[in-house]
């Protein structure tokens, strides 16, 4: 109208806004149409769809999705949790895990099956976007966080395929780190509580992270973990549940030297160079109890000297995000090479730190065939080991696991007070001297 175009020439500006707006919109949908992370996430639902196919076919076989299911079903029927029910395997699960599974099992194998497994892929996603995005340090470009999402699902798959939580467990102690950056405590302390309540696997990065935040993680921690273990008490009569926890501490204590010919970790590396000493052919034996005295030793030696790595690095790092990081990645370190039960799926739980040491490339330069090597073994190699011809062939792929690990753990050892020099240097630069320029040169040496 004639009204429109007076006022179009009257304000031209508004013209121009629009023509900027429209083409800025454009520029977007273009760029989100052809953003590299689209491409991780056609990974992640191919995935999910492969994953969700194979539980509908074959919905109780090579998962223990039935092992899941029928803890909630013995536990509404004051059945024993920890017993034999052949041909299940044992349910090894703390008793809140088995109340919270009832939803699933009441669906039946296929329906909750599908909806266990989406559950363990959208929290694993959700975590390994929050860490990046949140946690860990470096220049995240597109491209960079697609490989690293993408990547996150080849260390996810093997346990996604049989239905374990290891990618749930994992997800949500991602999630807490990133809670934790942000200083929401009770959101960190509680995300937290559950990964631990789901398994017990992830107690040990779950308590060197409150040893970095002794103020304000320790006590929000204890008291969510509480909650969910007196959460079953709500229920069942209490004899029934405090006779369920009984069974579990039980079974733990029962179980705690048992080996299976699928763990990887340093008794592993132990059992295969021993043999080598000695002349011997063939696989070790891995089924052999745990009872060496030496070992256990060791495991409390090597996890006290974690904790005092971790505290020193509390002094020395002033960065929330590093220092959650790096943290982060020295449990997890330990748990994969002294944790118990450690076997291939568990690598899920090293997957997140090692991906993203790999995409440090600026860091530590003089160390990168440290953590290539280590990714290498851990991320492809590890997948040669499932094969039980190989333990009588090639006895010594059984070690690629933990021997990538310790090489990742030298890496990180290496890496955290290069980056401490290179990060005083930048604050000496940026932080203003008054005329006194010796600081930012004895900075500079420093580094």
């Amino acid at each position: 109208s004639p009204e429109r175009k007076r006022g179009v020439r009257r304000n031209p500006s508004l013209a121009l806004g629009a023509s900027i707006l429209v083409r800025a919109e454009t520029h977007a949908l273009c760029s989100a149409f052809s953003n590299p992370l689209r491409h991780a996430l056609h990974v992640w639902l191919a995935v999910a769809a492969a994953v969700c196919i194979r539980t509908v076919i074959a919905p109780d076989t090579h998962t223990i999705f039935p092992v899941l299911a029928g803890s909630a079903t013995h536990w509404w029927a004051d059945q024993p949790l920890y017993a034999a029910y052949p041909p299940l395997d044992y349910f090894r699960y703390p008793p809140a895990f088995a109340v919270a599974f009832t939803p699933f099992s009441a669906l039946g194998y296929r329906a909750g099956g599908v909806l266990w497994s989406l559950l363990g892929i959208g929290v694993f996603v959700l975590g390994l976007w929050r860490f990046i995005r949140d946690v860990a340090p470096g220049e995240w470009t597109a491209a960079r966080q697609a490989v690293f999402l993408a990547l996150g699902a080849l260390g996810a798959l093997r346990g996604l395929w049989n239905a374990q939580s290891n990618a749930l467990a994992v997800g949500l102690l991602l999630l807490a780190a990133a809670a934790l950056v942000r200083r929401r405590w009770w959101t960190a302390a509680a995300v937290l509580a559950a990964s631990v309540l789901i398994k017990l696997t992830p107690l040990a990065p779950a308590l060197l992270l409150c040893a970095i935040k002794p103020r304000r993680l320790p006590a929000r921690f204890l008291l969510f973990l509480a909650i969910g273990l007196l959460a079953p008490f709500l229920t069942r009569p209490p004899e029934i549940v405090l006779g369920h926890y009984r069974e579990w501490l039980s079974h733990m204590a029962y179980t705690g030297s048992e080996r299976w010919p699928g763990f990887r970790d340093g008794w592993t590396v132990w059992l295969v160079f021993r043999d080598a000493l000695q002349g011997r052919a063939g696989a070790p034996a891995m089924r052999a109890p745990l009872v060496s005295g030496v070992y256990r030793a060791i495991q409390l030696v090597t996890a006290a000297a974690a904790l005092g790595w971790c505290l020193w690095q509390r002094r020395c790092i002033n960065d929330p995000r590093k220092l959650t990081t790096v943290v982060l990645a020295m449990g997890l370190a330990w748990l994969m090479l002294f944790g118990p039960a450690v076997e291939h799926a568990t690598y899920v739980f090293l997957t997140p730190v090692l991906n993203w040491a790999l995409l440090q490339r600026g860091a530590w330069r003089g160390g990168r065939w440290l953590i290539g090597t280590a990714f290498v073994l851990v991320m492809f190699l590890g997948w040669a080991v499932v094969s039980p011809a190989v333990m009588e062939t090639a006895p010594i792929l059984l070690t690629v696991l933990p021997i990538g690990t310790a090489l990742f753990t030298l890496w990180l050892i290496g890496y955290a007070p290069i980056y401490l020099r290179v990060n005083q240097y930048a604050q000496a630069i940026s932080t203003p001297c008054n005329g006194n320029r010796s600081q930012i040169v004895l900075a500079g040496k420093s580094g």
